[in-house]
């Protein structure tokens, strides 16, 4: 499983919704709460062994600025 399709397993848990695609956004998804939000950097944090800082936890408000993020950390 590469990092794009794990991630989008992630985020169909944390939201807890059957699917979700790439173009997943704060703007579109009723879901992605501040709740939620927390819950997927957690998540995140833990599926890629990394430590987020708040800033980036900040910017991660779509599936394509969350792989940006994850690919200048590992």
């Amino acid at each position: 499983m590469n990092m794009e399709e794990r991630v989008l397993e992630i985020m169909r848990e944390v939201f807890e919704m059957e699917a979700v695609t790439t173009d997943v956004s704060q703007k579109n998804c009723a879901r992605w709460d501040s709740l939620h939000h927390l819950s997927l950097a957690s998540e995140l944090e833990e599926a890629f062994d990394i430590d987020l800082e708040p800033e980036e936890i900040a910017e991660m408000t779509d599936f394509s600025r969350v792989i940006d993020m994850l690919k200048s950390k590992i």
